[in-house]
């Protein structure tokens, strides 16, 4: 298994832009996942500033994080996220990003119908189809209307556009302790991006303790409970025919602490610990 295939998210690390694509480069990483803060946050240069600090990494940008409550709104509140998403997938474009992460929707105005749903979704996909760029549905186990990979899968379906498939997040996965035997029969081609977590708990939390723990508590695979399910998960989606990136989405409270060099440290470790057991030999 190829450890370029690996990415870490900007959220896992502290510091600046700078500071984190560097931390993620000297510990070995050749991709990143980022937020569209990184490129309007700290940056002295401003976007143009933050945009040629990224290329200077030589860092490839495996998702674009996140276009939140955007599908099944209505009226005033659908033209604001539409410019919303405009605006991402301008400072996407210009970063050289190609999959635009959109969140499962969790807000109270949304509707639940399956078809404005796909509607949405086909709405962002053409938008994002001359900048060529793809879009990346991804449930959150607390989502209003989405919350499961079986429901999210089931909108792409129905969206039936080249560029728009899943996102699946291990967090949200184990969340919802919801058996995963059907996600492997989703065409690989279609999984546009798995991102990793581990977890201190063995349990399906209650909604209000999962949200806490995704937001604030996770950390890489191999540090947790969620160890062997982890190796199970990506070695099965291996055998499907995977052959996109996993990227190590971790908000850790302590991790924010801690200089980001230290932090993508442990990344890499955890690369190499997937890694070594899935080949069944020690990662170099």
């Amino acid at each position: 298994m190829d450890r370029t295939r690996f990415a870490i998210d900007t959220a896992s690390l502290a510091g600046s832009l700078s500071e984190k694509l560097g931390a993620a480069a000297d510990a070995g990483f050749t991709r990143v996942a980022l937020r569209a803060k990184d490129l309007v946050g700290e940056q002295s240069g401003g976007l143009d500033g933050a945009v040629q600090c990224l290329h200077d990494s030589r860092l490839a940008v495996c998702g674009f994080e996140a276009l939140r409550d955007f599908e099944g709104l209505a009226g005033r509140f659908l033209d604001y996220k539409i410019d919303i998403a405009k605006s991402m997938l301008r400072m996407m474009q210009q970063a050289g990003a190609d999959l635009l992460l959109v969140s499962s929707s969790t807000s109270p105005q949304a509707s639940g119908e399956p078809e404005v749903i796909a509607q949405h979704l086909r709405l962002l996909a053409t938008l994002a189809t001359p900048l060529g760029i793809r879009i990346g549905y991804e449930p959150l186990a607390w989502g209003r209307h989405v919350s499961d990979y079986q429901a999210a899968w089931r909108a792409v379906k129905l969206a039936d556009r080249e560029n728009v498939g899943l996102v699946l997040d291990s967090f949200h996965l184990f969340a919802r302790g919801l058996p995963l035997d059907d996600m492997y029969r989703i065409p690989m081609d279609k999984l546009f991006l798995v991102q990793l977590s581990d977890a201190m708990c063995d349990y399906v939390p209650a909604l209000d303790e999962m949200v806490e723990i995704s937001l604030h508590h996770r950390f890489f695979p191999g540090e947790g409970e969620h160890s062997v399910a982890l190796l199970e998960m990506v070695g099965r989606l291996e055998a499907a025919g995977y052959r996109g990136a996993y990227a190590f989405e971790v908000a850790n409270d302590d991790y924010q602490q801690c200089p980001p060099a230290l932090v993508a440290r442990r990344a890499a470790q955890s690369v190499d610990w997937l890694v070594g057991k899935l080949t069944g030999g020690a990662s170099h």
